[in-house]
Order: C-alpha cells, then sequence, then structure tokens
C-alpha cells in the first residue's frame, strides 16, 4: 500500500541589515525592533530571549537557564554557560527509585534500551519541587550585556514587561501544551491561578495575562541581578520552595555564576569553522559526529542516498554511546569531554564503521587523547533523560555580528511560586538518579544537557548561525543540518526543513517523508526503523532554525512544524 506524504516547507526570506528567528512571531518581531532601533546582535538576543520567556513561558524563561554563542564581528567573541544547576543539597538521597526503568518509547524520546532512565518514586525527579534546580537565565543574559551589548538590563526587559502585564493573544500549540499538562499543572494552586482562570486552560486567541510575572521582571529591572540571585526574588522563591519540601535555599542563588568561554570554538568541518559551547553540552557530540564523517567523502552526496544515511546513522550511534559513557560535570566527575571533540580520535571512531552493515554502539576510549589514564574510580555510564520545552533564537545584525541562543526550562516542574509568576525550571531531571555515574545528582553540579547553539565561519568569516528545540532530538538535528548545508549543498531553509532522522544507539526513528528506497535501504544494511512522519501541528523530531550570511544576503532558515517559528528582518 502506498500513502500520500506532506511537503513541509517555510518561506526563505532575504534581507541585508539585520534578521532575527525566534520560536514565536512576536519574539522575532521584538527582536527586529532592537536592532532597527541601533542595538547590536546580542542585545537582540537578550531582549528577545527574556521576551520569550513570557511568550512560551513552559519552555524557557527566567526559572530556567541556557546557553548563548557570540560571534562580534570585530573580535573578542565566545560563548556562556547559563546552564541550570543542582541545589547544595541534591543528593541521589532525595530521589529514591520506585523501581523498573523508562521504557523506549518514540513517545518519550527513549531511544538508547542499554541508557535507560530509573524511575523515580513520586516522579520527584521532574516534577515538583524538588525537581527546581538553581536557575542561570539571569545570570547568563545580564553576563552577555555586560561583555558585548550596547543596552541596559532594564532597557532589554521592557518588551518583556509589557508583554506580561497587557497581555497577548495566544495560538493553538500554547492551549494543547496545557491540556495536556493539566495534571502536573493543576496540581499547584499559584500555576492553575495563572494557567487554568475560572478553571479552564487559556483559550486560543485568548488574551493571556501574567501579572505577578511582570511584577518580577519590573523588580528585576530595577535592582539588576542581584535582586534576582541576592535580594527580594530568591527569597519568595526559596521560601515557597523550602515549604514544600525543596532542595533550593537562598545560598544556591548566591553563589551561582554562568561559564563564560572566551572563545568558544569547537572544531572544524570541512573548512568550516564551528563555533559552540564545550563542557556538558551537544557541542561536542555534534563535533564528534561530525569528525567521524570527516573521513567519509560526503560532499555533493545526494540527500537520502540510503549509503550515505547509514554513514550519518552510524557516526551519531557511536557519539551517542560516548556521551552517555563519558559526559557529566568535568569538574565534578574530571570527564574527557574536550577528547570527544578531536578529530584525531573522530578518525579513530570512524575506523568502527562498516559501510555495509549496521554496528554495534559501543563506546571508544577518548583518554589517550585527553593526554591521560583513565582514572580507576571514573564513575559507569548513565543514562539519558527525558527533555522537551526548549526554544531557540538565532539573530545577525548589520555589522555580521551573529548568536545562537538557547534556552530552556527541561520541561517544567509545574511550580509558580506565589508572589514571582514565573514557571521554574525542573533541571534536576537532567541527573541521573542512580550513584555512581558520570552524570550523576551531585550538589552544585551542571549536568549533561542537549542544547547546542552554533556560529559558523569559514576563514574567520560569518556564513551563518543555528540551533534548535527538541531536548535529545536536538543534536542529531544540528549535525544533520550542517551535513545538509556543507556536504549536500543545500540552502540551509532547505537543511533544515528536509527529513532527517534521529537515532542514539538502538532503533532509527525514520521520516516519512524520505523515498521508500531510502527507508529500505536502511532496512537492508540491518538498522531496524520506526517510521514517523511530521505534520504542521506535530513534531516528532526537533526544530532548527537559523540564519545563513549569502555574500550581502542574511537569508532565514525555519523549520516548519509545531511551533510558530518566523523570521524577521529589515
Amino acid at each position: 500500500m502506498y500513502t500520500s506524504r506532506p511537503v513541509l516547507a517555510h518561506e526563505e526570506i532575504r534581507t541585508r541589515q539585520g534578521m532575527v528567528v525566534a520560536q514565536h512571531p512576536q519574539g522575532a518581531e521584538v527582536g527586529i525592533n532592537v536592532l532597527q532601533r541601533g542595538g547590536n546582535a546580542v542585545d537582540a538576543a537578550v531582549t528577545t530571549a527574556f521576551a520569550m520567556g513570557v511568550l512560551q513561558p513552559l519552555m524557557n524563561g527566567i526559572g530556567g537557564g541556557g546557553l548563548m554563542t557570540v560571534h562580534m564581528a570585530a573580535g573578542g567573541g565566545g560563548a556562556i554557560d547559563y546552564g541550570m544547576q543542582a541545589p547544595a543539597r541534591a543528593t541521589t538521597d532525595e530521589f529514591p527509585l520506585e523501581g523498573g526503568m523508562d521504557a523506549m518509547d518514540p513517545g518519550s524520546s527513549r531511544y538508547s534500551r542499554r541508557f535507560a532512565w530509573p524511575i523515580v518514586k513520586d516522579d520527584a525527579l521532574s516534577s515538583g519541587y524538588k525537581s527546581i534546580a538553581i536557575p542561570g537565565t539571569v545570570a547568563g543574559l545580564n553576563r552577555a550585556l555586560e561583555e558585548w551589548g550596547t543596552i541596559s538590563l532594564s532597557d532589554a526587559l521592557q518588551p518583556a514587561i509589557k508583554l506580561a502585564d497587557k497581555g497577548f493573544p495566544v495560538g493553538a500549540h500554547f492551549t494543547l501544551s496545557l491540556v495536556a499538562g493539566r495534571n502536573l499543572l493543576a496540581r499547584f494552586p499559584a500555576t492553575a491561578n495563572v494557567y487554568y482562570p475560572g478553571g479552564h486552560p487559556i483559550q486560543v486567541g485568548q488574551t493571556f495575562l501574567q501579572k505577578e510575572h511582570a511584577a518580577t521582571l519590573r523588580t528585576l529591572a530595577m535592582g539588576g541581578v542581584e535582586a534576582f540571585y541576592r535580594g527580594e526574588i530568591a527569597e519568595k522563591i526559596c521560601a515557597d520552595v523550602q515549604a514544600n519540601g525543596g532542595l533550593l535555599e537562598t545560598s544556591d542563588f548566591a553563589q551561582y555564576a554562568p561559564f563564560l568561554h572566551r572563545h568558544g570554538m569547537l572544531g572544524s568541518y570541512r573548512g568550516y569553522e564551528v563555533m559552540g559551547l564545550p563542557g556538558p553540552t551537544s557541542g561536542p557530540t555534534v563535533m564528534e559526529i561530525l569528525n567521524i564523517l570527516s573521513n567519509f567523502d560526503l560532499v555533493g552526496t545526494n540527500h537520502g542516498d540510503p549509503a550515505v544515511l547509514h554513514l550519518i546513522v552510524e557516526a551519531i550511534r557511536l557519539a551517542a554511546a560516548d556521551r552517555f559513557t563519558w559526559m557529566g560535570d568535568p569538574q565534578k566527575t574530571g570527564a574527557p569531554i574536550g577528547a570527544l571533540s578531536d578529530p584525531r580520535y573522530g578518525a579513530e571512531r570512524s575506523k568502527s564503521i562498516d559501510r555495509f552493515h549496521a554496528g554495534p554502539a559501543l563506546a571508544g576510549n577518548p583518554w589517550p587523547f585527553e593526554g591521560r589514564e583513565k582514572p580507576a574510580d571514573f564513575p559507569g555510564p548513565a543514562g539519558a533523560a527525558t527533555d522537551d520545552g526548549t526554544t531557540h533564537i538565532t539573530v545577525v545584525d548589520r555589522d555580521r555580528n551573529a548568536v545562537g541562543l538557547t534556552q530552556t526550562n527541561l520541561s517544567y516542574s509545574g511550580v509558580v511560586n506565589p508572589g514571582v509568576g514565573v514557571m521554574m525550571n525542573n533541571g534536576i531531571g537532567w541527573s541521573c538518579p542512580l550513584p555512581g555515574t558520570v552524570n550523576t545528582i551531585a550538589p552544585h553540579a551542571r549536568a549533561l544537557n542537549n542544547m547546542t547553539p552554533i556560529v559558523l565561519l569559514k576563514d574567520g568569516e560569518l556564513k551563518g548561525a543555528l540551533g534548535s528545540s527538541g531536548g535529545r532530538r536536538i543534536w542529531t538535528s544540528v549535525a544533520q543540518t550542517l551535513i545538509h548545508h556543507i556536504d549536500m549543498g543545500m540552502s540551509l531553509q532547505e537543511a533544515v526543513q528536509a527529513p532527517r532522522i534521529h537515532v542514539e544507539t538502538d532503533d532509527v526513528m525514520v521520516d516519512g517523508r524520505f523515498e521508500y528506497d531510502t527507508i529500505n535501504g536502511l532496512v537492508s544494511r540491518g538498522h531496524r526503523v520506526n517510521v514517523v512522519t511530521p505534520r504542521y501541528d506535530l513534531s516528532p523530531y526537533a526544530e532548527p532554525n537559523g540564519v545563513a550570511v549569502d555574500g550581502s544576503d542574511l537569508r532565514s532558515a525555519v523549520y516548519p512544524v509545531a511551533k510558530l517559528t518566523q523570521a524577521a528582518g529589515y
């Protein structure tokens, strides 16, 4: 039987002065207004990021964290890790196991049987007060303005304050999220008051007001970052958390600081320099995939060629096994993360790939490339947490400064603290509740996360910026977007909307828009496939976006599924 398949596409726009891509039309409008008033890419990205926390409060905001990669045309760019951090009281003892493991299921992003996640009693790792980690968004965005911006934190907050105070009409994606999340969100009275006025979810087209959120943003605008981490806001959050059995304390807020990476260079691929975040992010994983594939001649190959897609699948599976085996907070574990993005290690890993048959997804040995022996007490492999609820912003300005910014609540705790009005993260859920793993819950640990905002250069000149939302499917989408764009010659718009696969260490999820010969070609090489086709209202794959620089033109790239992503330029 043959059935029709959707053709999913988004218009590419070209402008010359500046461009913002955000996963909400009003977010893109906020950012482009900053550029038109003379602000630079960092000003626009930070202002948009605060606004997106209001427009998409379940996915990101000042209750969460993120990553930012910055290219400054005059030099001095870098990257900021403002990811969420575990409280000092966070240990595995606080999260007793219920027994059993999270089952592999396409709906829950489970694509690694060997790295399944243990089930925690009362779902405390993923929801409620104990799941809340120290938020990093305010510190990270403020640091970006201090390093590279031209406007004040107060200026950057004004559009977000207006959106929270005056409200905005919500779309179907938001309302459906409220319907799907009702069992969790309705558990907390302050949360229910915000999202279910009169006992009902905010309806499509209804104006969504967030008065307490607006008041908190005003306090932040007046008092600066100190008001959040050492003042009134931290005190309100922690008082509510402590009263309800959570782990956060004001001392956790006071010690938080984002990491600034002065250069932010991950590596190179086919003559392109790839800027991004090192450490326990997805940047090293994307770079490992590219380094493995750089040992195969993919330039000029055709999208959908099963022989090429087989190589991509195998490279991702090897990198995934390394990711779950070796990656965690390097300050806590001494994880050999730097070796994973070493091109020599990629070359060694490429030798494991059989061009004609699917092989086992086994971790490699990065220690010789780290320049040290594996410690005798190095912890064991960790599982892989479910992850959704993220947004990505891409900005390029008239001077060709560029920002890729991804931020998240992980998937949200469900908790809105009374008097604060902000959805809080469930960032502890990134950490493994089993003791003795490379990504185990630990005091003040920064867990392995899936974000990877990228800036692409060639001979030092900006060629584009991109990133994605979509949990553990982010890194597979960003890697494939780069392969489509660089190796297969697609425009960035074509590259982000082309059919993709997602794989970790087991079955391959294959976009049903691929030709049947492509899918059958994977099966014939020994891959177990699960065909899942996206629709305009359903995104089983990640949702990348970006901006490409083509001579004097800026060209937009938008994945046309689920979220209301839009590019705006002038």
